[in-house]
């Protein structure tokens, strides 16, 4: 499936949710806004191990959620999606289902994390682009986010 790049306007993202391989497309111009979307792709590099591809996209009437070749349907209500910063410039995000975590990444953000505090104009904006994790965090639950979504999206 070809899905939005989380940060690029000249890049999409072809995502398989089957194996949570990801390929980039470059595109020559900017992506057509007018045209409606179906998600949205990232990948960050586990501390000390390898890359991990995420996705959300919208599938029928479902709201899906990919870290690699896991997938999780999002209106399954004993689902949790946490994100914390245990330390300066390291992130953890977990998927917890029935108080148990079913997938969990430990990622550093030493490069971006620098642009915060010296850049005058950096705010939310900035930060839901620099952490699309902790974007996912705050909103794949709430119910107006979701709303728009599932109206949005193709």
């Amino acid at each position: 499936m070809l899905l939005n790049h989380w940060t690029h306007e000249r890049k999409l993202v072809e995502f398989d949710p089957e194996t949570g391989q990801a390929k980039t497309i470059v595109l020559s111009t900017a992506k057509n806004t007018d045209k409606p979307c179906s998600g949205f792709a990232h990948s960050e590099k586990r501390i000390f191990g390898s890359k991990v591809n995420f996705a959300i996209y919208r599938e029928d009437e479902n709201i899906i959620f990919s870290a690699g070749e896991k997938s999780w349907l999002t209106e399954n209500s004993e689902i949790e999606f946490k994100h914390s910063q245990p330390f300066p410039f390291i992130s953890k995000f977990q998927i917890v289902e029935k108080g148990v975590c079913t997938f969990s990444i430990l990622y550093s953000h030493l490069a971006r994390s620098p642009y915060s505090i010296v850049d005058v104009t950096y705010d939310q904006i900035d930060r839901d682009a620099d952490f699309y994790l902790e974007f996912i965090t705050e909103n794949i639950l709430d119910k107006e986010w979701r709303a728009m979504v599932t109206k949005e999206w193709a």
